[in-house]
């Protein structure tokens, strides 16, 4: 190597620099001067210089010796002689000579270069290395020799190819550092080509393409250091100056190495973040290159492929199955078209038949493991062949197919077995198993767990550990417990000792379900210990599930249910019944804070505080007056629990069944004996067809199917007979009632009673259950039923609030007597209104007659006193005040009298407390005219009359009305749960016979049809007192069915979105209902339809704010529920309880021969509170409604006034309203456009020029015709005439009128509009997005802001990683509507990251939304489009005012807010004199008024000449000048023209364009009309005018509601 080195040292290098440093002598015998050592030293140099030149290296290293023993520390020598070394290849003296030189001087460079020329000949390369690196950070002006030495250096270490290393002599030191550094990364010496690049990095360059590779090699050489942090910086740093300078290879470089680092560290979320920004760019790079045969190099097949590989992969294990799925079809679709063969096409085949199988898409699940077993026989794959038998084994027992899953299964045994693969034994052993166990053939199961645990190999713990776990699962269904026990205990262990998490999870929560029927307390405590420590587990896998929104088996919410099940049996046999309530209490809660979109959060499980203490529970039942019975229904007992008002719990009972019976079981039998049809056949014709099919209904179907088509299908004992026991009537009644009938013995005859029932019992008819006596439960209290305590509190609230809303109408009502007077002077408090004497009874300020308005008043009320003012005696003499209170002209105090025009503020004390004075306001209001001609009317007010002014009658009535809907119009079919949907009933003719009878009743007009939809729903049932709803629906999903809403943008059959209302859709609503009645969900096929546990749908409407519902439990005949509803709704027509009401409909069935039996009648039960109910009222409110929407309707269409004058000034809608109503002129337009596309561009032109002509007054002279696509569009019209267009009749043509301009744009909105419809016309071509805008608009400006700032966020600052859980985006991505938008947009959630899918399209649209919302937004600045300014970003408040000023009365005026938005001043006109800071405050007020003045004064003008200029131009638009005049006139016709067919003698030809002449009423109108938008808009000016002087005085008016 050594002969092949190249050479690095150069003698005369190392005398071109020259240093000097004081010199001392040490060590001589005779002292001598400073200058004979200086002369010694330089004289001992020169002599070894002239040594070194004869090269007698020798001497001249003993002259250096001699030198440096006078200064060892004279740099200048030790360099000399260090040369001299290297000279005589004494490399270890050299070595020595620097490492010395270095210590004196660290900063030297040339030091550095020669201890690395050393370290060189001395073969310690690295060490040469970095000393030459040293050398270069100290010397960069010599970088080109110092890079020189580190590339040669670095052949110690590479090799470097022979024409790289021609071309580094001629390379530039940056770059030379960077070509050595790839070569040394190549040579995989990372560490030595990362110190190598980041020397390279010190140099300042605008070489991008070298700087990304040296940052993406040092990225890869931290990466196979394992430095994964160092390496993610590095190439998220190469990624940005990429994305710079659109560098695609180096992005896809970065993000891959990036992706791949994440997964390494286990962080999956952010690894799917960077493989999504891949599939980014290749949508990028498939819009430049077209086609994919015009790909670059860089993005081969393998990455395509790989990447939905990883992306499938990566999803999977985050849980979100939905997106895994779909990466691996698109891999499977990738690999099919690529041509790709062999194992990875087999593979994928697999992987997308398991996750299918996940999904429970079954059919799928087959067509793809098919496959997979297709494609390993066609490449000879055996073992992927013995794989795929396994899962479609798998597949089929999930189906229930089990002759062709044990077939399958026994094939992968077999073939297993023959290739002595012990680890695919255990799993088809495994497999076999598990379809047993599915099977309930528990035997066979056990067989091959054995098997299973056999075949593992020793060290395969996991394995063994899984065998040991479901062989306890086994001998537990075989009800062995014992065997289950050892086994779990065996499982335990190994999972603890090798940290196997999941299994020992799983052996934990069997462990406890068995014991915790055990009699031993050790084993009980032990079981409560396990439950303590699952449910929250639990708890928080499924929260993590919901809040990541992935995938959550259904196994947690049945192990967690077993758990709440199993400390209850624990603590019930503990006798704890206080915490054993607490936790059945947290499971009912559940029920309902499940339901997507509930507000109430999970509940944290650590204290024991959060759950509800019984004493709360106590105050709660307290706080209403029924008893309540609560139940727990467990495996083996049933507890039961009484709370009675104003006495707490009285009573808790566990009722405990046989050990070898189940209690669930039991009751049900009760319940299938009570519930059998006397006449099934019959009523399956009486009953109309109402339900949805169910989600898994296909899945359903072919289960039974292919167990009807099997042999060996073992026949569950579920018909037990229970005969000997007696009826199912008294079974339930001993089991239910009977222990606690002591305590409802003693509660009074039809009192209140709410039952909380559990599991089953939801299903159970209470009302039903006979007592000793033979009486029904309904008949002795007013029964109704609740799902929880939760529910209880709930519907309190909403008899609370219903019951406040009440008041406060009443309140409101009484206010409006006497006129409305008494509301005024309610509402008004003058904190102003402060009269002269009490003003002055502290205080001893003085009036300048210089600051004063009216000096003569000033002077008046002092030269002219009343005579009573003299007589005045004691504290309240003048005379005796006026010397201690004068000034002197300076402002001192003194004895003088005051001089002329300075007055003493007490002087006139008496007198101003007479004069100066606010008026009272019932003088301002005139109240001592007012007489009563009417003392009281319906609504609580009354009528008078004023001699002096018009009063005012507005009856306040109450808003309760009744709805009744359902009976939608569907289309022949419908998209449901992803699949087709064909309504069996499309018309549901008793459902309209129904809703007729119910409306007759309520006096409405039932809401069918067409009209039926679900927006109109939503609308309607706000604030409705009574609901009744009939349709389609599913009490399971918790859906009703209404009419589709128009399809405007797609074609096909309409959306599941479009006509269901779901749960979370219900929460949402803002409801006061006092009863929604449902009958919804029943059919005739689907007998065993009952409602599930929660009573999900009508918890929902109670949660939402209705008091009850009233529902059925299972299917009834039509004609039954109708003659239920008629003594139903009669018994409310004069107000009584719903019980009442619900036990007349009862008596009613209960008459009729055809309907006595206990089935027909016992169905109907009351969800919620029993509230009163009285109809006639109720009407009487929806008459006074109709008569309120009459009188309004007929103001408007006459435009008098008939029972309230209007305003003095009509209110002025702010900025905020006006955008509102823009909001939903846009989304209709922006719905419609599909259909209507020249409406938006003509708009846009409309309001380009209305822009030009503000700015350019001569282009007005231009007439402009409306078009006729515009004048077809409402929205578009209203949004014309929001924004000031209006428009004027063309001749005798009335459908294409000129358009006459804005001549301002006052409100700002002509660029927020043109803004938003250029928006538009981008958003519109994503169906999606328009339909996702067009629901969530109009949006409030507080979440308009938050959105904006996401997506200002996102388009600038792709960096930053938002996150769901962020505080301005938690509130957008919990608001359905708007998750639904940034869904469309582009954006999707990653566990609990927002990750948005930056392609060209989706970046377009997010553009697109984003200037859309800017457009919208108040406060928002159209700065967010181009760049990101943080001071920005943030809420908007609608509060920003200027401030209020600094003094706020105005005494001498007192401006006050009359009724009718009436400004005044209480002070009488010049009756009080200003003091100097209110004249000063005067002063500015003045000022403000006069720019106001000034202002709307040229706005006045300028209206005026617009006018005048768009009249001229539309004159001299009609040909041969004819004006409006002329075309009253004949006119003269041509010689020939062509004549209408059908002309007579008699009858007189018409010409075929013959032109209608305009009669004079027809001019008249048409010139007057042109004055009338003249007069329109000054009209307007003034009414802006005189809001805005209105505005000046606010702040003045300190008028507040009286407390």
């Amino acid at each position: 190597m050594s002969e092949s080195r190249p050479t690095m040292f150069n003698p005369s290098q190392g005398l071109s620099h020259s240093f000097s440093m004081a010199s001392l002598a040490e060590g001589s015998s005779e002292p001598i001067s400073e200058a004979e050592e200086i002369n010694e030293m330089k004289s001992l140099t020169e002599m070894g210089n002239k040594a070194m030149q004869i090269r007698d290296y020798t001497d001249a290293i003993k002259h250096y010796d001699e030198a440096l023993e006078i200064d060892d520390r004279n740099v200048e020598v030790l360099n000399a002689r260090l040369l001299a070394f290297l000279e005589m290849k004494d490399f270890q003296m050299a070595l020595k000579d620097a490492e010395y030189w270095i210590s004196l001087d660290s900063d030297s460079a040339e030091a550095f270069r020669l201890l690395g020329i050393i370290l060189v000949e001395l073969d310690r390369a690295g060490d040469a290395l970095n000393a030459f690196l040293t050398a270069l950070d100290l010397d960069p002006e010599r970088a080109d020799e110092m890079t020189t030495y580190i590339a040669t250096v670095s052949t110690f270490f590479c090799e470097i190819p022979k024409d790289v290393l021609k071309k580094i002599k001629g390379m530039d030191p940056y770059k030379k550092l960077s070509e050595v550094g790839v070569c040394l990364f190549h040579s995989k010496h990372y560490d030595l080509a990362i110190k190598i690049l980041e020397a390279a990095q010190k140099f300042e360059t605008n070489q991008k393409g070298i700087t990304m590779r040296v940052l993406l090699t040092m990225a890869n050489s931290f990466s196979a250091l394992k430095k994964n942090e160092q390496a993610i910086n590095l190439y998220q740093e190469c990624l940005v100056t990429a994305m710079a300078t659109h560098e695609q290879i180096y992005q896809t470089k970065s993000l891959v190495n990036i992706a791949t680092l994440y997964l390494e560290m286990k962080d999956t979320h952010q690894a799917i973040v960077y493989y999504e920004k891949l599939l980014d760019l290749e949508a990028e790079i498939s819009e430049e290159a077209g086609s994919e045969e015009n790909f670059p190099d860089f993005w081969t097949k393998e990455l395509q492929c790989g990447l939905h590989l990883n992306l499938s992969i990566a999803y999977k294990s985050i849980g979100n199955m939905a997106y895994a799925e779909r990466h691996a079809m698109k891999y499977v679709k990738l690999l099919e078209k690529f041509g790709i063969d062999g194992r990875a096409k087999s593979e994928s085949y697999h992987n997308t038949g398991m996750l299918n199988e996940i999904l429970g898409n079954f059919n799928e699940a087959l067509k793809h493991y098919s496959m997979y077993l297709k494609v390993c026989k066609q490449s000879g794959d055996k073992k992927g062949m013995a794989q795929a038998y396994g899962c479609l084994g798998s597949v089929y027992a999930a189906i229930r197919n089990w002759q062709l899953s044990i077939t399958y299964h026994e094939q992968h045994i077999a073939m297993a077995k023959k290739f002595s693969d012990p680890k695919m034994l255990v799993i088809a052993y495994e497999m076999m198993a598990d379809t047993y166990m599915v099977k309930e053939d528990y035997e066979r199961a056990i067989e091959n767990y054995n098997q299973m645990l056999n075949s593992c190999i020793r060290t395969d713990y996991r394995a063994k550990s899984m065998a040991f776990c479901k062989m306890g699962n086994a001998y537990r269904d075989l009800k062995k417990d014992q065997y289950a026990i050892g086994f779990y205990e065996q499982a335990s262990n190994l999972a603890e000792d090798f940290d196997y998490v999941d299994i020992l999870t799983m052996c934990h929560y069997n462990l406890a379900c068995i014991k915790r029927h055990s009699k031993q307390m050790m084993e009980i405590e032990e079981a409560r210990k396990y439950f303590e420590k699952l449910i929250p587990l639990f708890e928080t896998k499924i929260r993590e599930h919901r809040d990541e929104d992935t995938y959550c088996p259904s196994e947690y919410h049945e192990q967690l249910r077993e758990c709440y099940d199993g400390i209850q049996n624990v603590l019930c046999k503990m006798g704890n019944k206080e915490e054993c309530l607490q936790y059945a209490e947290a499971y009912r809660k559940r029920y309902i804070t499940q339901i997507k979109g509930h507000p109430v959060s999970f509940i944290n499980y650590g204290p024991q505080t959060d759950f509800w203490a019984v004493d709360r529970m106590s105050r709660l039942v307290n706080e209403q007056n029924a008893a309540v019975v609560y139940y727990s229904v467990l495996s083996h007992r049933v507890l039961s629990w009484v709370f009675v008002p104003g006495s707490g719990l009285v009573r808790f009972y566990s009722g405990k069944s046989a050990d070898v019976e189940d209690m669930e079981e039991r009751i049900q039998i009760c319940l299938d004996g009570m519930k059998n049809a006397p006449d099934w056949k019959t009523m399956q014709n009486a009953c109309e067809d109402r339900c949805l099919p169910l989600r898994n209904a296909q899945l359903q179907y072919t289960r039974r199917r292919n167990l009807g088509l099997g042999r060996d299908v073992k026949q569950k004992d579920s018909n037990k007979d229970l005969s000997d026991e007696g009826t199912p009537n008294k079974i339930l009644f001993n089991l239910l009632l009977a222990p606690v009938e002591d305590i409802l013995m003693k509660l009074p005859l039809k009192s209140h009673l709410i039952i909380i029932p559990d599991k089953n019992l939801y299903n159970c008819p209470f009302g039903m259950l006979q007592d000793w006596n033979a009486r029904y439960l309904c008949d002795r209290f007013h029964l109704t039923l609740l799902p929880s305590l939760f529910a209880l509190e709930k519907v309190i609230n909403n008899e609370v609030n219903y019951m406040k809303a009440q008041d406060d109408l009443d309140f409101e009502r009484s206010q409006t007597r006497n006129g409305g007077i008494n509301k005024v002077l309610a509402q008004m408090v003058m904190t102003n209104a402060v009269s002269p004497d009490m003003e002055s009874e502290n205080s001893h300020d003085t009036y300048d007659l210089r600051m004063t308005a009216n000096p003569r008043l000033l002077t008046s009320m002092l030269g002219t006193l009343p005579a009573s003012a003299n007589s005045n005696k004691g504290d309240n003499n003048l005379d005796e005040k006026i010397p201690s209170t004068q000034h002197s002209p300076r402002g001192g105090l003194s004895s003088k009298k005051p001089l002329p025009g300075i007055v003493s503020h007490n002087t006139s004390n008496k007198y101003r407390s007479q004069i100066g004075c606010p008026l009272p306001m019932e003088k301002m209001l005139n109240s001592h005219t007012y007489t009563t001609l009417t003392n009281r009317t319906s609504t609580g007010t009354d009528i008078t009359s004023s001699t002096l002014c018009i009063t005012s009658y507005q009856q306040i009535c109450d808003t309760d009305t009744c709805v009744v809907f359902g009976n939608p119009k569907l289309p022949e079919k419908l998209l449901l749960h992803d699949c087709e949907w064909r309504p069996s009933d499309v018309y549901l003719s008793a459902a309209i016979r129904e809703l007729r009878a119910v409306s007759s009743y309520l006096n409405v007009d039932p809401i069918t049809g067409p009209d039926a939809t679900k927006e109109k729903f939503k609308s309607s049932v706000e604030n409705a007192t009574v609901i009744h709803i009939a349709t389609h629906g599913c009490w399971k999903e918790g859906y009703l069915v209404f009419t589709p809403g128009e399809i405007k943008l797609q074609s096909g059959p309409p959306q599941q979105s479009s006509y269901i209302l779901t749960l979370e859709d219900i929460l949402h609503l803002k409801l006061r209902a006092k009863i929604v009645v449902l009958n919804v969900g029943y059919g005739p096929n689907r007998s065993k339809e009952c409602i599930p546990p929660g009573f999900a749908l009508p918890s929902a409407f109670l949660n939402a704010g209705a008091q009850c519902v009233l529902v059925s439990m299972w299917p009834l005949p039509n004609i039954a529920m109708e003659k239920f509803y008629y003594h139903f709704y009669t018994t409310l027509h004069k107000g009584a309880l719903v019980t009442d009401a619900l036990g007349a409909g009862i008596k009613g069935l209960r008459a009729d021969e055809r309907f006595k039996d206990p089935f027909y009648w016992s169905a109907w039960i009351l969800i919620g509170k029993d509230v009163n109910i009285n109809l006639i009222q109720i009407q009487h409110a929806m008459l006074d409604q109709t008569l309120n929407k009459t009188e309004k309707e007929l103001e408007e269409e006459s435009g008098k006034e008939l029972l309230n004058p209007k305003n003095v000034l009509p209110i002025v809608p702010t900025r905020e309203d006006n955008l509102t109503t823009l909001q939903e002129c846009l989304a209709s337009l922006l719905l419609h456009h599909k259909g209507q596309p020249e409406v938006i561009p003509k708009l846009i032109d409309l309001l380009d020029s209305a822009l030009k002509r503000l700015h350019t007054e001569e282009n007005n002279r231009q007439t402009t015709r409306l078009p006729d696509c515009v004048i077809q569009s409402s929205k578009a019209m209203e949004m014309l005439r929001l924004l000031g267009f209006h428009f004027q009749a063309k001749g005798t043509s009335l459908t294409n009128p000129y358009v006459v301009y804005p001549h301002w744009n006052k409100d700002e909105l002509l660029i927020p509009s043109y803004d938003a419809l250029r928006a538009i016309l981008d958003i519109c071509y994503d169906v999606d997005c328009v339909q996702a805008i067009n629901d969530m608009l109009p949006l409030n400006q507080d979440n308009i802001s938050l959105l904006v700032d996401v997506l200002a966020l996102t388009k600038h600052a792709s960096d930053v990683q938002l996150k769901v859980t962020d505080l301005s985006v938690k509130p957008l991505w919990q608001n359905g509507k708007i998750k639904n938008v940034l869904t469309a947009t582009g954006f999707h959630q990653i566990g609990l990251l927002l990750n948005f899918n930056k392609t060209p399209s989706q970046k377009q649209l997010l553009t697109a939304v984003l200037q859309f919302m800017l457009s919208v937004s108040a406060y928002k600045s159209q700065v967010l489009l181009y760049r990101l300014d943080v001071n920005l970003l943030g809420k908007s408040s609608a509060s920003k005012n200027g401030g209020a000023p600094e003094f706020s009365k105005l005494p001498s005026l007192t401006p006050v807010i009359l009724p009718r938005n009436q400004l005044r001043m209480s002070t009488p006109w010049l009756s009080r004199p200003e003091k100097p800071e209110e004249m000063g405050e005067k002063i500015k007020l003045a000022r403000s008024k006069s720019d106001v003045d000034e202002e709307f004064k040229d706005h006045m003008e300028r209206a005026k000449t617009w006018h005048q200029i768009t009249v001229v131009a539309q004159e001299d638009d009609l040909k041969a000048n004819e004006n409006l005049a002329q075309y009253g006139r004949p006119r003269t016709t041509p010689t020939k023209v062509k004549v209408r067919p059908g002309s007579t003698a008699s009858q007189q030809r018409t010409p075929v364009k013959k032109e209608r002449l305009l009669v004079i009423p027809e001019v008249d109108q048409r010139r007057d009309y042109a004055g009338f938008l003249l007069q329109q808009r000054m009209d307007n000016i003034d009414v802006r005018h005189k809001t805005e002087v209105m505005k000046l005085y606010l702040p003045y008016i300190q008028t507040t509601p009286s407390s």
